[in-house]
């Protein structure tokens, strides 16, 4: 983190490459150490995305297309390992163990795991139906092979037999599972602009984008003069049917709006108590 924000390279392009050798490097030490690389990077990231740093969002634009990537990567190698008609052989050890972890396990363990959590009953259900179902347990059914276990290969196809049955089920029902429970909030709306705040130099300011619905009825049709925005405080672009409004003081605020707001950092409570929204349904 110190030496992102403290190196001056030619090129923003350069930082995102910075903060990936950095990975790299961090997974060689621990690796060299007998540790576990895959641990010391998850907590590096961990570390990093919450720290403050010099072109942060272009740092994590250029990561999560590299996730993506490796992503797409990641399920080509997997398909090369798969071979139907040995998932057909299994099918019936799939099925029955998909529905076991379906409608037993994974139901009794999150009804377990969330007994001192502030979880209601139907919050609890959609946990049980919306587990994880990507590739990751794919992957580490993949160790048995490279272990050269006995019956892994079995092991491998009965595991990505379930994964693509829970994916096929669970994955294309989680959307009217939510809705049907009613713990939607409403979808999210997508802005054709957003505006960031790019800085070579630690910044103490950010911009926090509010989306003006008719839950803040109190500020329809309010001009910009009019609203009790704290000292230092910027509304530097407002977004209106796909375009952009100059936030002159006498602009009122619309349904529908997207407000961009230049505050100190630290300082978003702020906003929301005068937005009357939390930081969840802000975005």
């Amino acid at each position: 983190m110190w030496c992102l924000n403290k190196i001056n390279l030619d090129s923003s392009g350069l930082y995102p490459t910075l903060s990936l050798s950095f990975a790299i490097l961090s997974y060689s030490i621990a690796a060299l150490l007998k540790g576990s690389g895959f641990l010391s990077v998850y907590i590096m990231g961990v570390f990093v995305g919450n720290a403050q740093l010099v072109y942060r969002h272009s740092i994590f634009r250029f990561n999560e297309g590299l996730a993506w990537m490796m992503q797409i990567f990641m399920f080509i190698l997997l398909g090369l390992l798969v071979f139907p008609n040995e998932l057909v052989k299994v099918a019936w050890e799939g099925v029955a163990l998909a529905i076991l972890l379906i409608v037993v396990a994974r139901p009794i363990s999150v009804m377990i795991s969330t007994i001192n959590m502030n979880f209601s009953i139907k919050e609890k259900l959609f946990l049980s139906w919306a587990g994880l179902k990507g590739a990751v347990p794919i992957v580490l059914a993949t160790y048995p092979l490279t272990s050269n276990i006995e019956n892994s290969q079995l092991i491998f196809n009965i595991v990505f037999f379930i994964v693509l049955i829970s994916a096929l089920i669970q994955g294309s029902t989680t959307s009217f599972l939510a809705k049907h429970l009613g713990l939607l909030l409403g979808e999210k709306r997508e802005v054709a602009h957003s505006i960031e705040l790019m800085s070579t130099t630690k910044a103490n300011k950010e911009i926090v984008e509010v989306h003006i619905s008719n839950k803040q009825s109190h500020l329809l049709n309010m001009t910009i003069s009019q609203l009790p925005l704290p000292k230092d405080c910027l509304i530097t672009a407002i977004i209106r049917n796909d375009k952009i409004i100059t936030p002159k003081g006498n602009v009122r605020l619309h349904e529908n709006d997207v407000v961009y707001i230049l505050i100190e950092k630290g300082r978003r409570s702020e906003i929301y108590k005068i937005f009357s929204i939390t930081e969840d349904t802000s975005f």
